[in-house]
């Protein structure tokens, strides 16, 4: 266990709805294999977290989760503690494993998450002890349906997450489903509202991967163009359409884990100009985003971000925002938890954005 002295932020007492013990008396999920990858809406082997998953109600799912520590990504960071982030892209996951496994979902129908957000309950449960890998249990209720005639096309999902024994997430997530037919009609409406046929794309400079507490440049997804280190509205989306995480298989869209992790970029990028985090190795504790619009390839798409006052418990909370066209497509969050450990360690230009 990584030893060293306190934060200075108190962990969070559980909410009062959040069960504990997470898994009900007699119900066992094991980590020996992951799921099949076609249900997790993943193409790779390994990129698939989920583990086992377990019905325990009519409208009640419980699954375990777990992401190995030499994950491309997901490990690339200042390891005092496990990547949050990785966790919500486990918990994103378990939603696809339970409505095909337990819902009777068909795997294929089109669907989106269309908000989604978390609250890290006890960061100390991320706590990395540099022998075990980030895993735990999630427990998901079908928290309300929304039906057209026999169909269902919306859902909301109220979660939980524990690991190590310790109640470590919060979330919540809304669902939109529609037929492939639907779903092809959609795009095309929506893409025909755009000038997508005469857009271009600004050439873009990603940022140091210092400036956004990454150490391999893959994992960069913003940057500005020409020299600069910010665009005069924000940083843009810059990512490679070649990472084997972010682009695990084709879409006609940017994906949202892609988006979020920008989100996330650009919120560490402005509390450190703005000085309310010493460096970007905070840690991200909390996230709300409401997807408004697909991102398209074809044009710019451009980060912004509002540094507000810190909460009683030291969170620092960045209003975040992703434009193309000159409308918001997507709208949120970012809560990140300064590290002052991290002050002495801090990339010397990590303030220079």
């Amino acid at each position: 266990m990584t030893t060293s002295t306190d934060t200075g932020a108190a962990a969070a007492p559980p909410r009062p709805d959040f069960p504990s013990p997470l898994l009900p008396p007699g119900v066992e999920l094991t980590f020996d294999q992951t799921v099949p990858r076609d249900i997790a809406h993943r193409r790779q082997i390994g990129e698939v977290f989920v583990a086992d998953s377990a019905q325990v109600g009519e409208d009640d799912f419980c699954l375990s989760f777990q992401v190995p520590r030499a994950h491309s990504l997901w490990s690339d960071q200042w390891d005092a503690y496990h990547d949050p982030f990785a966790s919500a892209e486990a918990a994103r996951q378990a939603i696809f494993v339970l409505l095909h496994r337990h819902v009777g979902v068909a795997v294929g129908l089109p669907f989106s998450l269309q908000r989604i957000s978390f609250r890290i309950e006890d960061v100390e449960a991320y706590r990395n002890d540099h022998a075990w890998p980030l895993q735990g249990y999630l427990r998901y209720r079908v928290a309300g349906r929304r039906n057209r005639g026999s169909d269902v096309v919306g859902m909301t999902l109220e979660g939980a997450m524990e690991i190590g024994g310790r109640p470590a997430m919060t979330l919540s997530a809304e669902l939109a489903f529609m037929s492939q037919q639907d779903y092809d009609v959609f795009r095309a409406f929506q893409r025909a509202q755009k000038p997508v046929a005469t857009a271009t794309t600004s050439p873009r400079r990603p940022l140091g991967p210092a400036l956004v507490g990454r150490s391999n440049p893959r994992n960069v997804v913003i940057g500005a163009p020409g020299e600069h280190t910010t665009g005069p509205e924000g940083p843009l989306l810059a990512a490679d359409r070649r990472h084997p995480a972010f682009f695990d298989h084709e879409y006609d869209h940017v994906p949202g884990p892609l988006i979020a992790e920008g989100l996330r970029q650009a919120a560490l990028v402005a509390a450190c100009r703005a000085g309310a985090v010493p460096s970007p190795h905070a840690v991200a504790v909390g996230c709300e985003a409401a997807f408004l619009d697909f991102g398209e390839f074809e044009a710019d798409l451009t980060y912004t971000a509002t540094v507000g006052d810190p909460a009683a418990d030291g969170r620092v909370p960045v209003e975040v925002g992703l434009h193309q066209f000159g409308k918001a497509i997507v709208t949120g969050r970012i809560d990140l938890l300064p590290d002052t450990r991290t002050t002495a360690h801090a990339h010397p230009h990590a303030h220079g954005v």
